[in-house]
């Protein structure tokens, strides 16, 4: 919640410019504004109003080119945000990556084995928490053919796909069409099945603690947690022994 805190922040100061027509608020001046205030490492705080910065810029582009769109400057207020920190910022044990949270005040321990070549990190919550890690790959290569495709892949879409050409896989289509129907079905399809996927071994995980917990003497009374029900808005708040840690590619 602190790295929201600073987003609040940046979007309350920005707001204060723009309704007063006053100077709009730069790197210099959000850095003297958030510094010190929050429980976080100052790099984690830089990473937060740089992305807003970066939010801003895109706007007002926006706005300029595509005055149809109707662009909106950040104005709703966040209460969760990731909390990043850059590569430099990163410790790497034996077995344990350190993560700090500033000066004066310990540091984020967490108990799991990176590469070797690991790079910054991300701690998101997405229903339980998950430790997000940029990885540097081999690049592959070149495949044979004149027009090529790129893919993009994203946080809450899968990925994006378009070719060489520059036409996109779901413009090709007429919007709200049958074909457009059938390629949203699909790509959410494949949506669901990652993610999934990726929350199979959290499943398994509770399926072992509650085994533990049974063959221990009075076991058998504890009420058993569900990790999530069917509905996202009807899961309940994890408990402390539900916090779960995976990787995933960025």
């Amino acid at each position: 919640m602190e790295a929201a805190q600073v987003w609040n922040v940046c979007v309350q100061a920005h707001r204060r410019a723009r309704m007063s027509h006053a100077h709009w608020p730069n790197q210099t001046d959000l850095q003297q504004l958030t510094r010190g205030r929050f429980a976080l490492h100052s790099q984690s705080v830089q990473a937060v109003f740089r992305s807003f910065l970066g939010t801003i810029e895109t706007t007002c582009k926006l706005r300029r080119e595509h005055p149809e769109m109707r662009m909106k400057y950040p104005w709703r207020t966040k209460r969760f945000y990731p909390v990043h920190w850059p590569a430099q910022a990163v410790s790497v044990e034996q077995g344990r990556v350190v993560l700090p949270m500033g000066r004066g005040r310990p540091s984020l321990v967490l108990p799991l084995a990176l590469p070797e070549l690991e790079g910054a990190c991300t701690l998101v919550w997405n229903y339980g928490f998950e430790l997000h890690v940029c990885l540097e790959v081999p690049q592959a290569d070149p495949a044979p053919g004149s027009v090529q495709a790129i893919v993009d892949l994203g946080e809450i879409h899968l990925a994006a796909a378009t070719t060489s050409t520059g036409v996109a896989l779901m413009s090709r289509c007429q919007k709200h069409s049958r074909r457009w129907k059938k390629l949203q079905r699909a790509r959410n399809k494949v949506c669901r099945r990652a993610e999934r996927r990726v929350r199979d071994p959290l499943a398994q995980g509770h399926q072992g603690r509650h085994r533990l917990l049974r063959r221990e003497p009075g076991g058998n009374a504890l009420r058993r947690q569900p990790a999530w029900s069917a509905h996202p808005r009807l899961r309940p708040a994890p408990q402390p022994t539900d916090v779960w840690l995976g990787i995933r590619p960025r």
